[in-house]
């Protein structure tokens, strides 16, 4: 690899190590990219704005659950794959083939930069038919601009995450190969939107309410913000105490992150609304004021 690529790794690697966007998953849409090896693919899809999660692995093929020595041999059908989960109110569908063409040479077979070998085909794989419709078309536009043209268009069959070593990793090796170039990662960045920032602001929530969205998956932080006392003789399960007294304090050491998704409470509610109030002038995004646990659905310790 030249010392040139190797710059651009590195100055790409401090400028922006992950841009993947913590949104919950719910909503996302998956699109699986085989563009050469997965290392840069990866690294370039994980800055794209909007997208929530890039995974390399291996697509389709002849063997369940392949190694990378076995896929390297040429001989199982696989392909050198990114899992894409993005958030399509922040990037579109589009914007990902757009971003994807732009970043790879369609011309050619079995081959991208310097790597050759079955296992670097490109391929477009969708698990939606509306999704094939949209590559196809893309496809088919992109298509057109050049002589030669062999990039596969497949429904995905099967998806094998990649071994541990090969996740992130120009983030764990900033100096190891890829083909890919600072080029491509700027576009990556500029593809998508940001979402917008969360405001710190009052918001109340049930116990009802709360319960269905912690039976829907959701893992809030629960606070207690009673007197250790009072939180010894009966507390949520799983809830931390900070009293209210002491809140804004032991906030800055056990809620570090302000735009965790935080449930706070007492025993009557005018203590954790005020509580609530308090965090929300430091800043905290996603709080929300549980009230009394006296209407808690869940049993209380």
């Amino acid at each position: 690899m030249t010392a040139t690529i190797v710059t651009l790794i590195v100055i790409t690697l401090l400028g922006v190590l992950f841009f993947a966007v913590p949104v919950n998953a719910e909503g996302s849409r998956l699109v699986y990219f085989a563009g050469g090896c997965f290392w840069g693919v990866e690294h370039m899809m994980a800055q794209v704005p909007g997208v929530i999660q890039a995974v390399s692995g291996y697509a389709n093929g002849t063997l369940e659950n392949p190694t990378y020595q076995q896929v390297v041999t040429g001989t199982t059908g696989h392909r050198e794959t990114v899992e894409v989960r993005y958030d399509p109110s922040l990037v579109t569908l589009e914007e990902l083939l757009g971003l994807y063409f732009s970043s790879i040479d369609p011309t050619v077979e079995n081959r991208q930069g310097n790597d050759v070998g079955t296992q670097y085909q490109t391929g477009i794989f969708y698990v939606d038919e509306a999704d094939g419709e949209v590559i196809r078309a893309a496809a088919e536009a992109e298509k057109s601009k050049h002589a030669a043209f062999f990039v596969r268009i497949e429904p995905l069959s099967a998806f094998w995450d990649a071994e541990e070593y090969h996740q992130d990793y120009l983030v764990k090796n900033p100096y190891g190969y890829c083909h890919l170039t600072q080029e491509d990662f700027q576009r990556a960045r500029e593809t998508g939107r940001k979402p917008e920032p969360r405001k710190a602001e009052y918001r109340a929530i049930t116990p009802r309410d709360a319960k269905a969205a912690m039976d829907a998956g959701q893992d809030p932080i629960i606070v207690d913000v009673r007197e250790p006392y009072e939180f010894d003789a009966g507390h949520i399960p799983g809830a931390i105490n900070l009293p209210l007294g002491q809140l804004t304090e032991l906030a800055k050491t056990h809620l570090p992150d302000k735009d965790a998704l935080i449930y706070l409470y007492c025993r009557s509610g005018a203590r954790s609304q005020t509580g609530a109030l308090q965090l929300v002038r430091q800043g905290y995004t996603n709080l929300w004021d549980l009230g009394g646990i006296i209407n808690w659905p869940y049993k209380v310790e």
